[in-house]
């Protein structure tokens, strides 16, 4: 018995002990992990990409630190890194990075106000490769202690479909005395899968395609048939494709992947085709041309010097 209550005294005891530190402990505010003054996230639209296509992202910055903050170039407050995800776990390699991918202008957000910016990871790692990749960004600012990482994102590089035969051409030298260079253009289709959109694309790439120098989208695709090309006498390509009911696109992109030349055209049930002319000329014939805000101008060849001789 006595045993017994030994025992029960020792455990009211230890129960109020407990109580206790449990009142003391609920009275006293939670420590919490110090949340970051600036908000930072990254975001991206597209998810699908062509080798060698241009990978644009997206930041956005929200300045709640109390003071104006100042980003410039050379303070290197920005990083990315980009991952192969080789296995399915999410392990993955480091892509190389080729250069700094830098916001190449100086800007200052106010306290409370945001700021938004796209970059292009293409030019700062080699992504030319297919596969899943995993992009990740952080962000410093003055007087934080340590860098603000966003959200990552995963992104994919495939294969197009080719619409046409390969065009080669030869690309005209800087330098008088070496031979022109030999590009190729193609035409290939590329489905996004999270809007469900083919887009088509003009490929500017060497012979043997080891070299991308441009891919150039054209835009939404709405037909099915192979769009007509045609190479004009500046080894510009032509494409005319179909973006609706009625209405289809001309583009011509230059030997350099730029493009020159963006226009509209009703197509009124008639059928829609590119023509040359004697000078090397390309137009539309059979539609008639919408203006559109986004129009490129046409620019007009100029005619090639004449056989014939001036005469005194």
């Amino acid at each position: 018995m006595l045993a017994y209550t030994g025992t029960m005294r020792f455990l009211l005891a230890f129960g109020a002990v407990c109580f206790a530190a449990l009142t003391v402990s609920a009275q006293q505010p939670q420590v919490r992990p110090p949340t970051s003054l600036v908000e930072f996230q990254m975001a991206i639209k597209q998810k699908r990409f062509l080798p060698g296509e241009a990978i644009e992202v997206e930041i956005a910055l929200l300045n709640n630190s109390g003071a104006p903050l100042t980003f410039s170039p050379e303070d290197g407050w920005l990083e990315f890194t980009v991952v192969n995800l080789v296995k399915p776990t999410g392990e993955g390699t480091a892509v190389p990075r080729l250069k700094p991918v830098v916001i190449n202008e100086t800007f200052t957000v106010k306290h409370t106000d945001s700021a938004k910016a796209k970059v292009d990871l293409a030019p700062g790692f080699d992504l030319t490769r297919p596969g899943q990749y995993k992009v990740s960004a952080s962000m410093i600012y003055q007087g934080a202690r340590a860098p603000i990482a966003a959200e990552p994102v995963v992104l994919s590089v495939v294969r197009g479909y080719k619409l046409m035969d390969d065009l080669p051409f030869g690309m005209p030298s800087s330098d008088p005395e070496s031979p022109p260079e030999a590009r190729k253009y193609s035409l290939q289709q590329l489905t996004l899968t999270e809007s469900v959109e083919i887009r088509l694309y003009v490929s500017v790439t060497d012979v043997s395609e080891a070299t991308v120098f441009r891919q150039v989208p054209l835009g939404r695709m709405a037909g099915h048939d192979k769009p007509p090309t045609r190479l004009d006498r500046l080894s510009n390509l032509h494409v005319l494709h179909q973006t609706g009911a009625r209405l289809f696109t001309h583009t011509v992109v230059s030997p350099r992947g730029d493009v020159l030349v963006r226009e509209t055209f009703d197509s009124l049930g008639a059928r829609l085709a590119l023509k040359s002319d004697s000078e090397g000329a390309v137009t539309v014939s059979n539609g008639v041309r919408l203006p559109r805000s986004d129009d490129l101008l046409p620019i007009k060849l100029e005619a090639p010097p004449s056989k014939v001789l001036a005469t005194p």
